[in-house]
């Protein structure tokens, strides 16, 4: 089989495959990003803790593998391509360990498909949510504020993309109308302090009588910068590229009253009688023919006698 084919799309035999086709084509408003959690051929007990826990952060707008893969994103992606294409998310998490690469988690985004980018990460240390005995309460879809600490997100290119890439991981592009300060939960703050260590706490804005209390309740995650593998500039400039909104077409014959009803003008066309069906009747046999003779002849004597 030729390449060509592999990769020509399969068109929907039913109604229901039509309609999850045009789920998956892209839209003008993109909904929340879904986020893939992937586990490697081999997995060390943190990175699995660290996986889950952001998959309980994110929660609805992720999914999770707890099967083991053999997947080398950095040597192939079309195998990790396939699963995100079929859960449907934009971003993934892939976590794995290995004697050349230990606790190693790699984050990245795709784009048309395809992989954009992604950042490979060392977890050097690791603490959990239960470590910190904290009873963690975050509402449903609560948007979290990120933070950003240190210089190097402002100058150096290497952390400008993470600014980037972290803001797309945790950012659940979830419309909201209007942001106040008592419906922020939820805290991550990401700090830089060179340019090879990065550092994730995850914490929670609690409200007292005394005034607001910021709590660390964990994960807390310490890393090191491996590999990275970002886009070219053409590449970046499409994916972010945001296309004009379709004009509205033309609606003939309506308008709109002072209340803002919706008034229209509608033209039916004159309905051919002649082709109108109507109810059929049986024909009179000559029994009945005698029968209805009689009959009137009856009536006939009777308003007779009346008058």
């Amino acid at each position: 089989m030729s390449d060509q084919e592999e990769t020509t799309p399969r068109g929907a035999k039913t109604h229901k495959g039509k309609r999850i086709l045009e789920s998956r084509e892209p839209k003008l408003v993109e909904g929340p990003k879904q986020t893939l959690f992937i586990r490697g051929p081999k997995t060390s007990l943190s990175v699995r803790q660290l996986a889950h826990e952001w998959h309980l952060i994110k929660r609805d707008f992720s999914t999770t593998y707890n099967k083991n893969h053999e997947i080398q994103p950095f040597e192939d992606t079309k195998q990790l391509e396939t699963f995100c294409e079929r859960s449907q998310c934009s971003m993934f998490c892939f976590v794995s360990n290995s004697k050349k690469r230990p606790d190693n988690l790699i984050i990245g985004r795709t784009f048309d498909k395809k992989i954009l980018d992604m950042v490979e990460l060392h977890l050097k240390e690791f603490k959990s949510q239960e470590e910190f005995g904290t009873s963690v309460e975050i509402p449903m879809h609560a948007r979290p504020l990120i933070i950003f600490n240190g210089d190097v997100f402002g100058f150096n290119p290497n952390h400008m993309k993470l600014h980037n890439l972290f803001t797309d991981f945790f950012y659940e592009n979830v419309p909201i109308q209007d942001i106040k300060s008592q419906e922020i939960h939820l805290i991550i703050s990401i700090t830089a302090t060179n340019d090879t260590s990065l550092a994730i706490t995850v914490l929670q804005k609690q409200n007292h009588e005394d005034g607001i209390k910021i709590q660390e309740i964990g994960p807390r995650s310490i890393f090191e910068i491996r590999r990275t593998k970002w886009a070219d500039d053409e590449l970046f400039k499409k994916a972010c590229r945001q296309p004009k909104p379709k004009a509205k077409p033309h609606e003939k014959n309506i308008v709109y009253d002072e209340v803002g009803d919706k008034r229209g003008k509608v033209f039916v066309q004159q309905q051919d009688l002649s082709t109108l069906a109507l109810k059929k009747r049986k024909k009179l046999r000559k029994g009945d023919q005698k029968l209805k003779a009689r009959i009137e002849s009856q009536e006939q004597n009777a308003e007779v006698n009346e008058e």
